[in-house]
C-alpha cells in the first residue's frame, strides 16, 4: 500500500503583518508499507460542467444553495433591477438542467439570504426587505430600515404565506431552518429596541435576533442574544434533544447575556438554546483578530463541528496557524463546548467559507471561495482569478483532498454550495464571470456553473489521443478534417458529446473509436477561434479536447491610416508611427517610397523619423503598408511635407470647451483637443464681451480645480498666447466680481508663468477679453500647460495659441569609446571589444565591474539639452539594482587600452541615477539627463567620460549593449539650436529595419581559442545567437556531451569552458552552439 506523509513547518507571524512569501513547502513522501489496509483517497475527477446563463438583469451571483431530495439543487440570489433587488431562485436537476425560476419582490430592495427545503417537498426562502405591502409582499414594513421576510413556497415555486418580522431599527437575516415541530428557526441581525414583534431589548451595536415560527410562520418566540458591541447569526442548526446551537460573530466583551469573554477583534461565539429559547451555555472561540461566519454541523460523538474564516494568529486561544488574510479556520468542541482540536486551511490572500455538510464515511465536505494565488495547504494549483475551493476532511480534520474548480486565466469563479450525490460523487454550484471557456469551464457564457465529480475512488475515465486538435486555414471556404482516438480505460460506455458554441465545427457520431472533426471556414470572418468538446459517460472522469482554429486573411488588403501632409521647421525633425488595420494572419511591413535624404520607416512598428534640411521646399513620399509574403496586397499614401521659415510655420490654435471657430481676422482656432484631466467645460450665451470682435471665443472655456494640456510641436522655442475672459463673477447676481473671486496658477513645462492670477484683476473687470503671451522653450516633443487652483474658485482658459519663434534640432552622438573593467586578479586585463558593457559591485574584488563611455561633442556649437540613453537588463537575479552615473574629468583613456589598474581618475560629478529592476530579465532603454555635465564639457575640451557603477552592493551583475553591440548602442541625445557639424547623426535615424533583418555578412560567427583544445578553452558567442544559449560536443560517432561554461552566455559575451571532467578521447569534435533562433557548428580538436 501507499502511505502519503506530509510535513510542514510553521512560523508565527504578525497577524497585521502576514505577508511573508511561501517559502515552508509541503513535503510528499511515498512510503511501501505491506501490513497496512488502509487506502488512499485520490482527488475527485471531473465528470461533466453545465453553465444556466441567468435572466438579463439578474445577479450579481448564486448566494446561498440547498440540495434538493430528489437530487437537484435550489439556487437563490439577489436580482438587481431598475426597481430594486428581488428573492431570485433557481432550480436545477440532478444534472444540472433549470427545471424553473422564479422572482419574488416589493417595491423596494429585497436581499435573498436563506434557502431551505422544507419537509413537505416545498421551499422557505428569507432575507431582508425594507419593501411595503404589494407585489408579492402581504406585510407592511415595520420601519424604514429592513425587516426579515420570509416565503414559504410549493415544490414548483407557487407562493403558499409570506411574514414580516421586525422592529424600528434594522433586522437583517441570515439563516433559516425547519425544526422538528414542522415549524422553524430564523435568526440574523437586528439594531431594533423592543418594538414590533421583537419583545427583548438589544445590549449593544447589533445583536443577535432568533425567531420561532410554526409551520404557517406565526411567530412562537423571539429571542435577543448579545453583548455591548456588534452580535450576529450566522447558523443554527436543531439538535436529537430538541436544543439549538447557534453560531454567532461577535465583538462583544463579557456584557448583554454574553458570559463568554473576546478572544480577538471577532470571535465565533457558540449559544446553546433550549427548545423553547431559554439560554443554557455560550463559548467564545478565538485568535487575536478576527474569526467569523462559523457553520455549525453535529458530529458522530455528539459534538459540533465549527467551520469559519480567520484572519489570526497561533496563539493562547487558537493553535492553528494563519496562512493569509483569512483562512478556513475549523474548531472541533465537544457536546458542552469545550474544544478539542483545531486545524486551519489556506493560502495567501482571502479563503471564504460557503458551505461544509457531513459525508456518509464521518467525514466533511467543505466549499469555500479560493482567491490566493499559492497556499501551504492547497495541492490544485488555481486556474483562475477566483476558484472554488473544494476541501473533504476526516472526522479529526485531517485532509484528505482537495479540489480547485475554475474557469480561464484571469476570469472569477464562486461558489455557493457543494454537495455529496447519491452515487458517491459531488456537486458544485456557483457562478462563473467568464464568458470564455477554460480551465473546467467548457461553455461560452456567464451564469449559474454547476460541476460534477465522481467519487475519489472511481477511476474509470475516457481519454483522446490528443489534448487539442489545431487548424489553420485561409480566408477562402474550404473544409478540413482531422481526427482523435476516444477511448476508455474500461468497459463500453455510452458517450455523450458536447461543444461550446462553435458553428464552424463539426462533431462526430459519438463513440469509443477514431473519430473525424471536420471544421469549415465557410461564412465565418478571418480570425482565430476555439471550441472545446467535452466527452462524457455516466461514471467516468471526461474527456476533453480542445479545437483550435485559425482563419488566416489571404485576399483583403492592410488599410492604411491617413497620415496626412506636414509641416517642418528647417532643421526640425518629422516623427510619426503609421498604423494599419489588418486581416487576421497577416504580417504587416511598412516601407517608404521616394524618400528623401535620411527618411527612414520602421518595417515592423511603422515608426518614421526624418530630419528636415535646413533650406526651405516641399518634399513628397510615400508611405506604404504591405502584407508579408503577399505582394499584391498592400495600400499606401502620398503624402508632402513643407519646410517652411518660422514665420511661416502654421500655429496651433485651441478654442478650449469650445468648438471649431475662426476668427474675425482669419485665425482658425480647432474645438478643444490636447487637454489632459477631467473634461469639464463652461458655456455662457448671448452675452457682449468687451475688447474683442471675437465674443464667441470667450464665452467657452475649460474650468476644473486642474487640468493640463499636453500639445504635441516640434522642439523650439515657441510663443504661447492665452486669451481669458470672467464670464461667471460679477455677471450673476449674487456672484460677487471681485479680484479675488477666481485665482488661479499656470505653468509651462513645469515653469511657473502666471501666479495667483486673477482675469478681473488683468483685464479691469468682468466681461473683458484679455490675454497673457510668453516664451517657452520644448524639447521632449510635448508643450506641457498646467492650471492649477490657487485660491479661490477653479482655474480656467478660453483659447491657447502657440506660435513658433525658432527651430531647435535633435541628434544622436555615438560613443567614441566604451568598455568595462573588472577588479582582483582581473584587474590588468582589457574588456573594450565586447559587446556588452557590464557592472557588479560586490565585496569580491575579482567579481567586481564598472564601465566607461566616453563622446566627442566637438560636432556641436550649442547644447540646450543631453541626456544618456543606453539599452540593458539586470543579468543577475531579481534584486534592484540601482546605477549610478558620474562624470570624470578625465578623457584620457583609450578602447582598448583601460583596464581597472589605469581606470581615469580626476575630478568626478555625481549625474544621476536609474533603477533596474525587471525579474524576467527583460532589456529596456534608460535615460539620465546629463544637460549641465554636457555643457561644461562643451565649453572645455569638448569630450565628456561617464562612468556607470552599482551605488549598492547587490552582488548582481547588470549588462548595457556597447558600442561594438549592432543592436541598440548607447547613444547621447543633444537638443541644440546652434549649427552641427556632418560628423554628429541625427537622432533615430537608423537603417530600415525588420524583424531579423541582419544579412549573412553582418552576422557574426562564434569563436574558441586555443584551438586544439587541452582541457580548457574559452568560447565567444557571435551575434546571431540571444538567449537560452547552450553548448555541447559531439564525437564522430554521434554521442553528445553537455559543455559547462563558469557564466550565462549571451550575444557577444566570452566564457571558459572546463571539459576536463567529461570523457573524450583525442580526436575531432563539434562544437553545438544552440540558441533559441539557430544553431552553429564549430570543429574542435581535442588533444587530450
Amino acid at each position: 500500500m501507499l502511505l502519503h506523509l506530509s510535513l510542514k513547518m510553521n512560523l508565527p507571524g504578525n497577524f497585521l503583518q502576514r505577508t511573508f512569501p511561501n517559502y515552508l513547502k509541503w513535503c510528499m513522501i511515498l512510503i511501501l508499507v505491506p501490513f497496512l489496509t488502509g487506502k488512499l483517497l485520490a482527488q475527485p475527477a471531473v465528470e461533466w460542467d453545465k453553465l444556466q446563463t441567468l435572466t438579463p438583469g439578474f445577479g450579481p451571483y448564486p448566494t446561498v444553495a440547498c440540495q434538493t431530495t430528489d437530487g437537484g439543487v435550489m439556487i437563490g440570489l439577489a436580482a438587481g433591477g431598475n426597481a430594486g433587488s428581488k428573492y431570485f431562485i433557481l432550480k436545477l436537476d440532478r444534472k444540472g438542467n433549470k427545471e424553473w425560476e422564479k422572482t419574488y419582490g416589493g417595491n423596494k430592495d429585497d436581499e435573498l439570504k436563506s434557502v431551505i427545503q422544507t419537509s413537505d417537498g416545498g421551499y422557505l426562502i428569507g432575507g431582508q426587505s425594507d419593501s411595503d405591502a404589494g407585489g408579492d409582499k402581504s406585510d407592511s414594513a415595520y420601519s424604514i430600515s429592513t425587516d426579515y421576510w420570509i416565503i414559504k413556497i410549493t415544490a414548483d415555486g407557487t407562493k403558499q404565506w409570506d411574514k414580516t418580522y421586525g422592529g424600528t431599527g434594522s433586522d437583517n437575516l441570515g439563516t433559516a431552518i425547519q425544526t422538528y415541530d414542522g415549524g422553524y428557526l430564523v435568526g440574523g441581525l437586528s439594531t431594533s429596541p423592543a418594538n414590533g414583534i421583537k419583545t427583548e431589548n438589544s445590549f449593544g451595536e447589533s445583536d443577535c435576533w432568533l425567531i420561532k415560527l410554526d409551520a404557517n410562520g406565526n411567530k412562537q418566540w423571539d429571542k435577543t442574544l448579545g453583548g455591548s458591541l456588534r452580535d450576529d447569526v450566522s447558523s443554527i442548526i436543531q439538535v436529537p434533544d430538541g436544543s439549538f446551537i447557534i453560531g454567532c460573530n461577535s465583538d462583544s466583551e463579557i456584557s448583554g447575556n454574553k458570559t463568554a469573554g473576546s478572544k480577538g477583534s471577532y470571535d465565533y461565539w457558540i449559544v446553546k438554546l433550549s427548545a423553547s429559547g431559554i439560554k443554557q451555555w455560550d463559548k467564545t472561540y478565538g485568535g487575536n483578530g478576527f474569526d467569523s461566519n462559523p457553520i455549525i454541523v453535529q458530529t458522530e460523538d455528539n459534538g459540533y463541528l465549527l467551520a469559519g474564516d480567520s484572519w489570526s494568529d497561533a496563539g493562547e486561544y487558537k493553535s492553528a496557524p494563519g496562512f493569509g488574510y483569512y483562512d478556513l479556520w475549523i474548531v472541533k468542541i465537544n457536546s458542552e463546548g469545550e474544544k478539542q482540536w483545531d486545524k486551519s486551511y489556506g493560502g495567501n490572500d482571502p479563503d471564504l467559507i460557503q458551505s461544509i455538510q457531513p459525508t456518509p464515511d464521518g467525514g466533511f465536505l467543505i466549499g469555500m471561495v479560493y482567491y490566493s494565488d499559492l497556499g501551504d495547504t492547497k495541492a490544485d494549483p488555481t486556474r483562475d482569478l477566483d476558484d472554488n475551493w473544494i476541501i473533504k476532511i476526516d472526522a479529526n480534520g485531517t485532509k484528505l483532498w482537495d479540489k480547485n474548480i475554475g474557469g480561464s486565466p484571469r476570469s472569477v469563479s464562486t461558489l455557493a454550495g457543494v454537495f455529496t450525490t447519491s452515487d458517491g460523487g459531488y456537486l458544485t454550484t456557483g457562478n462563473s464571470y467568464s464568458n470564455n471557456i477554460g480551465g473546467d469551464k467548457t461553455e461560452v457564457g456567464q451564469g449559474v456553473w454547476t460541476v460534477k465529480l465522481l467519487a475519489e475512488s472511481n477511476d474509470k475515465k475516457l481519454a483522446f489521443s490528443t489534448d487539442s486538435l489545431d487548424f489553420a486555414l485561409s480566408s477562402i471556404p474550404t473544409d478540413s478534417t482531422r481526427n482523435a482516438i476516444l477511448s476508455a480505460n474500461t468497459g463500453s460506455p455510452e458517450v455523450t458529446f458536447r461543444k461550446s458554441a462553435a458553428d464552424w465545427l463539426d462533431l462526430p457520431l459519438p463513440a469509443l473509436d477514431t473519430l473525424p472533426f471536420t471544421v469549415t471556414t465557410s461564412g465565418i470572418a478571418s480570425g482565430q477561434y476555439s471550441s472545446v468538446v467535452a466527452a462524457t459517460a455516466p461514471g467516468y472522469a471526461r474527456a476533453l479536447l480542445k479545437i483550435n482554429l485559425n482563419v488566416n486573411e489571404v485576399s483583403m488588403p492592410p488599410v492604411l491610416s491617413p497620415v496626412g501632409d506636414k509641416v517642418l521647421l528647417p532643421g526640425g525633425t518629422l516623427r510619426f508611427t503609421a498604423t494599419a488595420t489588418t486581416g487576421f494572419g497577416q504580417t504587416t511591413t511598412f516601407s517608404v517610397l521616394n524618400a528623401p535624404a535620411g527618411a527612414v520607416i520602421d518595417a515592423v512598428t511603422g515608426a518614421f523619423n526624418w530630419t528636415a534640411p535646413w533650406e526651405t521646399g516641399s518634399y513628397q513620399l510615400t508611405i506604404r503598408v504591405g502584407v508579408a509574403g503577399s505582394p499584391n496586397l498592400y495600400d499606401e499614401e502620398l503624402i508632402t511635407v513643407r519646410v517652411v521659415e518660422p514665420a511661416n510655420f502654421p500655429a496651433i490654435r485651441i478654442n478650449a470647451g469650445g468648438k471649431d471657430f475662426t476668427t474675425a481676422d482669419g485665425r482658425v482656432f480647432m474645438a478643444d483637443t490636447f487637454f489632459v484631466g477631467n473634461t469639464r467645460t463652461s458655456t455662457v450665451k448671448d452675452i457682449d464681451i468687451v475688447n474683442t470682435q471675437d465674443d464667441e471665443l470667450y464665452r467657452s472655456s475649460r474650468c476644473d480645480r486642474y487640468f493640463s494640456y499636453r500639445i504635441p510641436v516640434q522642439s523650439g522655442i515657441y510663443k504661447v498666447t492665452l486669451h481669458f475672459a470672467e464670464v461667471f463673477w460679477g455677471v450673476y447676481p449674487g456672484k460677487p466680481g471681485n479680484v479675488s473671486s477666481r485665482l488661479f496658477d499656470v505653468a509651462a513645462e513645469r515653469a511657473s508663468k502666471l501666479n495667483f492670477y486673477s482675469i478681473i484683476q488683468k483685464a479691469g473687470g468682468p466681461l473683458r477679453a484679455v490675454t497673457e503671451s510668453f516664451e517657452v522653450k520644448v524639447t521632449d516633443g510635448f508643450l506641457d500647460l498646467d492650471f492649477d487652483y490657487a485660491d479661490a474658485d477653479l482655474a480656467k482658459v478660453a483659447a491657447i495659441e502657440v506660435e513658433v519663434i525658432s527651430p531647435l534640432t535633435e541628434f544622436s552622438i555615438g560613443p567614441v569609446a566604451d568598455a568595462y573593467v573588472r577588479h582582483g586578479n582581473n584587474s590588468q586585463t582589457n574588456y573594450g571589444l565586447e559587446q556588452t558593457i557590464d557592472l557588479k559591485a560586490t565585496t569580491k574584488a575579482e567579481l567586481a565591474r564598472a564601465a566607461y563611455i566616453k563622446f566627442s561633442l566637438a560636432s556641436l556649437s550649442e547644447i540646450t539639452s543631453a541626456k544618456l540613453r543606453i539599452y540593458g537588463r539586470n543579468y543577475e537575479g531579481t534584486n534592484l539594482i540601482r546605477v549610478g552615473l558620474t562624470g570624470i574629468d578625465n578623457d584620457s583613456w583609450s578602447e582598448t587600452g583601460i583596464t581597472a589598474s589605469n581606470a581615469p581618475t580626476g575630478f568626478s560629478t555625481f549625474l544621476g541615477s536609474f533603477d533596474i529592476n525587471d525579474q524576467k530579465h527583460r532589456p529596456r532603454f534608460f535615460e539620465v539627463d546629463i544637460t549641465e555635465y554636457a555643457k561644461a564639457q562643451l565649453a572645455q575640451d569638448k569630450m565628456l567620460t561617464l562612468m556607470l557603477a552599482d551605488r549598492g552592493e547587490t552582488n548582481k551583475r547588470a549588462t548595457f549593449n556597447s558600442r561594438e553591440n549592432a543592436v541598440n548602442p548607447p547613444e547621447l541625445i543633444i537638443i541644440t539650436s546652434g549649427p552641427i557639424t556632418p560628423t554628429a547623426r541625427i537622432a533615430h535615424t537608423p537603417v530600415l529595419t525588420k524583424t531579423d533583418n541582419k544579412t549573412e555578412n553582418e552576422l557574426t560567427a562564434s569563436t574558441i581559442y586555443p584551438n586544439p583544445v587541452q582541457k580548457h578553452f574559452t568560447v565567444q558567442i557571435g551575434n546571431q545567437h540571444q538567449d537560452n544559449i547552450s553548448l555541447q560536443l559531439i564525437n564522430a560517432a554521434g554521442r553528445s556531451y553537455p559543455v559547462k561554461t563558469n557564466e550565462e552566455l549571451h550575444a557577444g559575451s566570452k566564457a571558459e569552458a572546463d571539459v576536463s571532467g567529461l570523457s573524450l578521447s583525442k580526436g575531432i569534435y563539434l562544437l553545438k552552439v544552440q540558441s533559441s533562433k539557430t544553431s552553429e557548428v564549430l570543429k574542435v580538436l581535442i588533444t587530450e
